[in-house]
């Protein structure tokens, strides 16, 4: 049988950190509000789209509540500039082609599912994957397990076993969740090791093959 093998997308397939900042930054401006520093701005984008809005534009949140312009806005930005500066990890590509052919491939990210596409189309991916599960794709997000359990009932496949692949411990929890197995990505946006200790620990991507042969 096959496996699943489920990738975090962003500080795993590849680096958005500097187009996602400039997006805040550009937003910024259509509101008149100043400009951040793009470091304060790129260490808050690995924590789901809700986090990024909150404390990129705290000026903007009303009654706890984010606006749904700031949202469109947003979104057209980024989707506009999705690849301006995004680059692939080395090595990435050639793994994720690798496993496809024997496998079962699923992204997992916090990312709303229609930029996760267009970034994975963008970067000549989004055909080796199987489902693209976003952060707004259902009710629940990482690391809840009830997305990828959903999804493995509708197109009825039932894996060998079950790898995550991420760089936060969030993504070693869902692996967790599922009673799967944790690879954690030394290259990815935490430099920090983990406190919620992961089944694998792969330094580079191409680390990746030799473990899950």
């Amino acid at each position: 049988m096959k496996d699943l093998i489920i990738f975090d997308l962003d500080g795993t397939i590849e680096d958005s950190r500097l187009d996602m900042s400039l997006s805040v930054n550009r937003v910024r401006r259509i509101y008149q509000l100043p400009e951040l520093s793009l470091d304060a701005i790129q260490s808050l984008v690995n924590k789901g789209m809700d986090f990024l809005y909150r404390n990129c534009f705290p000026e903007l949140i009303k009654n706890n509540s984010i606006p749904e312009d700031l949202i469109f806005k947003y979104e057209m930005d980024y989707g506009e500039h999705i690849v301006d500066h995004t680059k692939l990890y080395e090595g990435i590509d050639i793994v994720i082609k690798t496993l496809s052919e024997k496998h079962i491939l699923f992204v997992y990210t916090n990312k709303p599912e229609k930029l996760s596409k267009l970034l994975l189309q963008k970067l000549g991916l989004l055909d080796y994957f199987t489902k693209i599960i976003g952060g707004d794709s259902f009710n629940q997000s990482k690391p809840s397990p009830e997305p990828i359990l959903s999804t493995l009932q509708d197109i009825s496949f039932k894996p060998s076993e079950i790898y995550v692949i991420g760089d936060t411990e969030g993504d070693i929890q869902t692996a967790k969740n599922l009673n799967g197995k944790a690879i954690w990505c030394k290259w990815g946006y935490s430099n920090k090791t983990p406190t919620i200790t992961p089944d694998f620990i792969a330094n580079k991507p191409l680390d990746l093959l030799e473990i899950l042969n």
